[in-house]
């Protein structure tokens, strides 16, 4: 009976994951192909597809969150392990589920848009993001400001996350409308940082399309460089979820507990 459940509950984690970020990345990268590909006047700057983006991902955590944790995000679930809010065990479920998602939601925008985006030869623009060029192919942005900019991004966000979830924190909103919240601050950081980088913030949003664009037989998946890629939309979003994650656990929950205490 107790493998019965632990197998059940695995089934749920991992498609929880794959639910939730199969709706993040349709729906969030759907808006950034409308908005390359210029559909019908669809999208026009970063707040709009950044509030597509915000309201989906509310949409996702309420539709999946009695399933899974909802992280939807690699980096989110490197933070929760690493403060012990998930064991590591679990960690490999999550991540999977996670990259299935965002493989399954690449390949159907792929069957959706992939005729169209050849023809206007911006095939790459909606599945891969890229900090050091522009459409001239000037350089936008250095490396270094890329990671800035992702490592940021992903800190506030996880920061937030952690904030709207741990009990300590007696100002946080109630759990029907955090997830409005949570959504809200990555529209914030798409119009912040989505000049920059794009606002990858997920290492799985980030590789999934890749994966597919690579098996389409786009011949430039890494934009030419695979290790400033990696750097900037994998590598930045993990350390910067981590420190985050950290930094809520080790001082600022303390305050919090510290707040509550002295108000009584």
């Amino acid at each position: 009976m107790a493998e019965t459940v632990k197998g059940n509950e695995i089934l749920r984690n991992a498609l929880g994951e794959i639910i939730g970020t199969f709706l993040m990345c349709f729906l969030g990268i759907g808006a950034v192909a409308n908005a390359t590909l210029g559909v019908s006047g669809a999208f026009g700057g970063p707040f709009q597809v950044g509030m597509v983006w915000g309201i989906t991902i509310a949409i996702a955590i309420y539709a999946t969150r009695n399933l899974s944790c909802a992280h939807f995000n690699p980096a989110v679930t490197f933070a929760m392990c690493l403060t012990g809010r998930l064991p590591w065990g679990k960690a490999p479920i999550y991540l999977v589920g996670q990259f299935v998602g965002a493989i399954l939601a690449a390949a159907c925008l792929w069957a959706l848009f992939g005729e169209s985006c050849i023809a206007a030869g911006t095939a790459m623009d909606w599945s891969s993001i890229w900090a050091e060029r522009t459409p001239n192919g000037v350089p936008a942005a250095s490396t270094l400001v890329g990671c800035l900019a992702e490592g940021i991004g992903v800190f506030i966000l996880v920061f937030v996350i952690f904030s709207m979830t741990e009990d300590a924190n007696a100002g946080k909103p109630g759990d029907v409308i955090f997830p409005l919240f949570i959504g809200l601050t990555v529209t914030m950081i798409i119009v912040t940082v989505g000049p920059i980088t794009d606002a990858g913030l997920n290492p799985a949003r980030d590789l999934g399309p890749r994966v597919i664009a690579a098996i389409c037989g786009m011949t430039e998946p890494m934009n030419g460089n695979v290790v400033a890629t990696l750097l900037i939309y994998t590598v930045s979003p993990l350390i910067g979820g981590g420190l985050a994650g950290l930094f809520y656990t080790k001082f600022v929950d303390k305050q919090h507990a510290d707040a509550v205490a002295a108000s009584k």
